[in-house]
């Protein structure tokens, strides 16, 4: 086979699923044709998809290098140096955008760029949260998430670099951006409340003793949306299939969502709370995330 005919078979084949035939097909086709900066910015693509970042930052720097002005290839080159902490290759990615980053000190940088909202795919859970993006291959999660969604508090991801879909905040629509994978976790622990709370005033109260500490809460009777797909990957609109009706007074049965370095320091800030309104009725509380066991599931 020709390139033309090893590329088209290689599309093919990554359109079947069947990566590793494609993979073939790609290098078969760059070793006619090495100078193939679209074959070299596909391949690295694949690579990329793979988790194969040694690889991805290859193809995606000869991408660059045949095409200088491929604005795909050096976003994905800067992805691919943000896995592999390979800062002063980032660096040179980014300056292409006009992101200026110091690769100097060897230090994972934080170039604060916001509040974003990031999709979290793991199998059939998917759950859109809250980060903070540190660099443009980079946010820190600031949302409480599902314990089914398998991330944490503070975890930080690497994310992808072309959005899908938005979000509100502060009027604003911002866009969703999809998650690769993990690129640090955390040490929180995430906590479920179930509790009869009486009325909003409680909950202010609980957002006020957990100021400045290290824990954060999320009430997700409140927070949480269940969206269509059409919606979750666009912008949300008022008529979508949710599951029951949108009840707008409150309901005193809540399921919170709490993300605490340990057990002690959340029983601590229950006792306050408890204190301040003896009226609330805690039904359970039990550690739904565990570190330990989390580090455990990454590592199999």
């Amino acid at each position: 086979m020709n390139t033309s005919e090893l590329k088209a078979a290689a599309h093919a084949a990554w359109d079947d699923d069947d990566e590793a035939l494609a993979e073939q097909h790609f290098l078969a086709a760059l070793a006619i044709d090495e100078q193939d900066a679209v074959t070299n910015y596909d391949l690295a693509l694949l690579y990329k998809y793979q988790s194969r970042w040694v690889e991805s930052l290859r193809y995606n720097r000869r991408a660059a290098e045949l095409n200088p002005e491929d604005e795909a290839a050096w976003w994905n080159l800067g992805i691919a140096a943000t896995a592999l902490s390979d800062w002063a290759t980032a660096a040179l990615a980014w300056e292409f955008f006009g992101v200026t980053l110091d690769a100097s000190t060897g230090l994972a940088p934080d170039l604060k760029l916001g509040s974003i909202p990031v999709r979290i795919t793991q199998g059939d859970q998917v759950e859109v949260l809250w980060a903070n993006r540190l660099d443009p291959a980079r946010a820190q999660i600031v949302s409480v998430p599902m314990p089914d969604c398998g991330v944490r508090y503070h975890d930080i991801v690497l994310i992808d670099g072309a959005p899908r879909g938005t979000r509100e905040l502060n009027g604003q629509q911002v866009p969703v951006f999809d998650w690769l994978e993990f690129w640090q976790r955390s040490n929180y622990s995430t906590y479920v409340l179930e509790a009869n709370i009486p009325d909003e005033l409680a909950v202010h109260t609980l957002d006020k003793l957990i100021k400045n500490l290290e824990l954060a809460v999320e009430d997700w009777a409140s927070n949480l949306r269940l969206l269509c797909k059409a919606c979750s990957e666009g912008t949300p609109h008022e008529q979508h299939d949710q599951k029951g009706d949108v009840v707008s007074e409150w309901q005193p049965e809540r399921q919170m969502g709490f993300a605490a370095l340990n057990d002690q320091a959340l029983a601590d800030v229950l006792d306050a709370w408890q204190a301040a309104h003896p009226e609330i009725e805690i039904l359970e509380v039990y550690n739904a995330l565990d570190v330990d066991e989390a580090a455990e599931g990454d590592a199999k």
